[in-house]
C-alpha cells in the first residue's frame, strides 16, 4: 500500500476536505502551498509513528541472517542498523546459544550463530509505500492510528479517545492468533 493512500483516508477520517482538494491527493500540476505542506508533514510525522509502534509492539518484523563472532564478540551495529531486539541465537545444530548484550555489542561463547531478530520499520515518505505490513495490515488500521496520533497533537483528546480505540481494537484483533480450535474427543463418563 502507498503512503499516499494512507495519509488520504486519515485525511478522510479527521474531516481534512481542503487538504483533499491539495495538489498531492489530486494529481494536479498545482503546488502543494506552505499550509498544505505543513498538515502533510504532521500527518507523515503521526503515520511514521503508528508504523514504528506496531513494528516494535503488535507484529514484529522478523530477520534472520548467519553471523561470526569475534573474541565471543559482535557489534550491534553489524548485524542490522535497524535491529530492535534479539529473538535467538542458535549453532549449527539448532541448539540455543546463552548470550549477554551490552552496550554495543553482544557478547557468546561461540564463533558461529544464527540469529533471529526484530527490526524496526523503515520511516514512511510522501511518495514511498508501507512495504512491511502490506499483507497483515490494511491501510484502515494504520490510517485509525494516523487519526489518533494526529487528534492528540492537534489537543482533541475527545477524538483522540474514539480514534485511539479504533485502532487499538483493530490491531488487537489482527495480532490475535488466528487457528482452527480443536476440540477434545467426547469420552465415556
Amino acid at each position: 500500500m502507498s503512503t499516499k493512500q494512507v495519509l488520504e483516508l486519515a485525511a478522510t477520517f479527521l474531516g481534512k476536505e481542503s487538504l483533499l482538494s491539495c495538489a498531492y491527493f489530486t494529481q494536479n500540476s498545482n503546488d502543494i502551498t506552505d499550509e498544505e505542506q505543513k498538515e502533510l508533514d504532521i500527518l507523515l510525522r503521526c503515520l511514521n509513528l503508528v508504523v514504528s509502534d506496531i513494528s516494535t509492539e503488535y507484529l514484529p518484523i522478523y530477520k534472520e541472517k548467519d553471523i561470526t563472532f569475534i573474541d565471543g564478540q559482535k557489534k550491534l551495529s553489524e548485524i542490522d542498523s535497524d535491529l530492535f531486539q534479539i529473538v535467538s541465537l542458535k549453532d549449527h545444530y539448532d541448539n540455543n546459544i546463552r548470550f549477554r548484550i551490552f552496550d554495543s555489542h553482544i557478547s557468546a561463547n561461540t564463533e558461529y550463530a544464527h540469529v533471529v531478530y526484530t527490526v524496526f520499520a523503515k520511516n514512511c515518505t510522501l511518495d514511498g509505500d508501507i512495504d512491511e505490513f502490506s499483507v497483515r495490515l490494511p491501510d484502515r488500521v494504520l490510517a485509525y492510528g494516523t487519526a489518533m496520533e494526529y487528534s492528540f497533537i492537534s489537543s482533541l483528546f475527545d477524538d483522540a479517545q474514539i480514534w485511539e480505540s479504533r485502532y487499538k481494537n483493530s490491531l488487537l484483533a489482527l495480532s490475535s492468533k488466528k487457528h482452527d480450535v480443536v476440540m477434545p474427543k467426547r469420552r465415556w463418563l
